[in-house]
């Protein structure tokens, strides 16, 4: 069972960050595209790039809702584990913002 838990947190939180990187990449293209378009650009060029940057976003949120598939699945199969775990990453992150050195 721990293992099994271990395995939904580690690859939950390796795709978020991998997908954080993907989606920060799409907008740097997305924002490098656009500043290297002359001013005198026309509105179609600006949609395209916009465009271009909406369809990965797009496919960035898909695959986010693939990654926390496990996790809801996870939590529903195992509802009291989920509150104790919840419960118990709440004391501790309490504990360490209130404590006083």
């Amino acid at each position: 069972m721990q293992q099994n838990v271990e395995s939904v947190v580690d690859t939950t939180f390796g795709g978020a960050e991998n997908i954080k990187v993907q989606a920060a990449d799409v907008l740097e293209e997305a924002v490098r595209k656009l500043r290297d378009t002359s001013i005198a650009a026309k509105g179609e060029d600006v949609k395209a790039i916009l465009n271009d940057a909406e369809a990965k976003i797009d496919k960035l949120k898909s695959r986010v809702s693939q990654e926390i598939e496990p996790v809801e699945e996870f939590i529903t199969d195992h509802p009291l584990m989920s509150v104790a775990i919840a419960a118990g990453a709440g004391l501790l992150i309490g504990s360490l913002l209130t404590r006083r050195d």
